[in-house]
């Protein structure tokens, strides 16, 4: 059943993780399919064979979990900041010494 907008904008911030959640699959799967688009090119344009599209595939993929990463890591220190419970960004501060 749907719930209905009250006077103080609930669906907001409803909307906008809803948002971010949907361009997740553009995040993974543009630089993808840039990479092998371009490298597909510029095999066709150098004659080297597959090397570049594979290439660029493989970075491609990199990149595309990369932005998963950050957006997950981004995502993480806004709950920790919501919770009151704000971590230092240096994650190495956190070694526990023995």
């Amino acid at each position: 059943m749907a719930h209905e907008q009250n006077g103080d904008g609930n669906w907001r911030p409803l909307w906008r993780e809803t948002l971010a959640a949907l361009s997740l699959g553009w995040d993974l799967a543009l630089p993808i399919f840039a990479g092998v688009l371009i490298g597909y090119f510029l095999d066709q344009w150098l004659g080297t064979g597959h090397i570049f599209t594979l290439g660029l595939l493989v970075l491609g993929i990199g990149i595309g979990y990369y932005n998963i990463a950050r957006f997950i890591r981004r995502l993480n220190q806004r709950d920790r900041q919501q919770a009151g419970t704000a971590q230092p960004k240096n994650d190495e501060s956190e070694v526990i010494s023995k």
